[in-house]
């Protein structure tokens, strides 16, 4: 009975451990790239999983046939190498193609799994095919098979968690998407021709001892693969028994666990989260007119900038409080709302007053994907999204001010919440500054609302002039002249960095935290 020699076992267990370390490395960090373009759904990481699965379904079984009939590592360097190549080619092209999608698919769930086919299905199956050979090339006789299929399948799955934790846990918050993609492609590559090299100089018998060499780029591999180089509303936290009394109605959205709450006179729209309350919108039943959640009424700030308001976007649709107090004030605004989950939607409609019309449109749709998708150009655009205690990254990026930049008319502005107790604020502002020539911080109850514009700068005198003379021509419930006085400089911190689609590390800046106070 012939054995397999212990080196060439080590290195082709290797083989099986970063088979899954890549696949699933692979797919966190195409999934990062491919939500700014079609939305952090369910959606995008469902076609995403979808069509890993399939390669690898199908890498399987052509990596098995392959096997039986060209049982060599060298092969499987080559797997590597061309997989590699494709991983690198990836950012060269996503943005093309996915922009392309957006374009030409009308429904956004097509245009992920289409993208998703084009970028992940071969490196799936490439990385899959990998596994069968290594297992036909580890097995010297039945007694040990299922031992060996065993060890194999366990490393498999090992790599696949190392992949996933470091890429998620470390790697992204760390570096950039294109980086990353780099470095994977890069070691993808470089496992592929190590692994031909080894395995062509242990045919010739040219390595006498090949156990240090492949434990060593093994621990090498995977210190490389996994090293390192906003929620929306305050956490109520409130008593049990009061929300169980005050619950009007509870629903699991596909995106967030809304409940819709009295107190008294008022309504709130709440997200849950880990046994928190998140406000997302507060209603007065009694004074319909009113904006109960103070930073709001900062926000209608935002329509002293430009020379006419008559057309809007509103990123993020919440109770719908700003939006119909905008309609309500402004006779001539025609309003776009996207809003991405159709249940705040429907509970918007049946329980906070909010109408439809010619002059109010509801997108149920990703901000971004509607912002890219409109035809038109905005006096403004409103910013207020967010999911319980989480920030959507690829909505504070500066590729999406860019976006913004050119939906607006000239002299139009963009007016931003950001929530003022987290690094997220130094960063926010950053990134906005890095797009706009322009900005105005005014603190609002708790938040901070940020006015940026381009072209020349607003004098003060100016703003407090147009505050009075919209006064005179319709009566606001909040004095624009008084809430003006709440402008003010905010010192960035040093070092804030400007958020990009490549390099969004949102999850470390502590961004749940007392996030966006809204209480009444």
């Amino acid at each position: 009975m012939i054995r397999t020699r212990t080196p060439k076992r080590i290195g082709l267990y290797f083989v099986a451990f970063f088979s899954g370390l890549g696949t699933m490395a692979f797919e966190m960090v195409l999934g990062r790239a491919l939500v700014p373009y079609f939305g952090g759904t369910v959606y995008t990481w469902g076609a995403l999983i979808a069509v890993f699965l399939l390669g690898m379904s199908l890498g399987f079984y052509a990596g098995g046939r392959f096997a039986d009939r060209f049982p060599r590592a060298v092969h499987i360097g080559v797997i590597f190498f061309a997989c590699g190549i494709l991983i690198l080619l990836t950012p060269l092209f996503l943005e093309q193609v996915a922009l392309a999608l957006i374009e030409e698919v009308e429904d956004v769930r097509y245009g992920a799994l289409t993208a998703s086919i084009v970028f992940a299905f071969a490196p799936a199956l490439l990385y899959a095919a990998t596994s069968p050979l290594a297992v036909r090339l580890a097995l010297v006789d039945m007694e040990h098979s299922g031992s060996v299929v065993g060890t194999m399948s366990a490393l498999n799955t090992v790599g696949s968690i190392v992949g996933t934790i470091g890429t998620s846990f470390l790697l992204i918050p760390a570096l950039g998407s294109k980086a990353i993609f780099a470095l994977l492609g890069g070691l993808t590559m470089a496992t592929g021709v190590a692994t031909s090299v080894i395995a062509t100089l242990y045919r010739r018998k040219s390595l006498t001892s090949l156990s240090p060499l492949a434990v060593s780029f093994a621990i090498g591999a995977a210190v490389l693969a996994t090293a390192p180089g906003t929620g929306h509303a305050a956490d109520v936290r409130a008593n049990p028994l009061l929300l169980r009394e005050g619950v009007v109605e509870a629903v699991e959205s596909e995106y967030n666990n809304i409940f819709v709450i009295r107190r008294g006179n008022l309504l709130y729209m709440n997200f849950g989260y880990r046994g928190s309350h998140y406000v997302e919108s507060v209603y007065d039943t009694k004074d319909p007119a009113a904006l109960p959640a103070t930073y709001t009424r900062y926000m209608v700030l935002g329509t002293l900038y430009p020379e006419t308001v008559e057309r809007a976007a509103f990123v993020g649709l919440g109770g719908g409080r700003t939006a119909s107090y905008l309609i309500r004030h402004f006779p001539g605004l025609k309003l776009e709302v996207a809003e991405l989950d159709p249940e705040v939607i429907r509970l918007a409609k049946k329980h906070f007053a909010v109408q439809e019309s010619d002059r109010l449109r509801i997108i149920p749709e990703d901000g971004r994907v509607f912002l890219t998708r409109s035809r038109q150009k905005y006096d403004i655009v409103f910013l207020d999204a967010y999911r319980g205690p989480f920030v959507p990254f690829h909505l504070l990026t500066r590729e999406f001010f860019e976006l913004i930049k050119k939906k607006l008319k000239p002299g139009g502005v963009v007016v931003q919440n950001v929530e003022p107790t987290t690094m997220l604020l130094d960063s926010a502002i950053t990134t906005i500054g890095a797009v706009f020539r322009n900005l105005d911080t005014y603190e609002a109850g708790g938040n901070v609302v940020v006015v940026a514009y381009d072209g020349a700068r607003i004098p003060d005198a100016r703003l407090r002039q147009k505050a009075k003379l919209l006064a005179s021509r319709q009566q606001f419930r909040y004095d624009l002249n008084k809430l003006l006085d709440a402008k003010a400089s905010i010192a960035v911190a040093r070092g804030a960095k400007v958020l990009t689609d490549d390099f969004a590390p949102v999850e470390m800046l502590h961004t749940i935290k007392r996030h966006n106070e809204k209480r009444s």
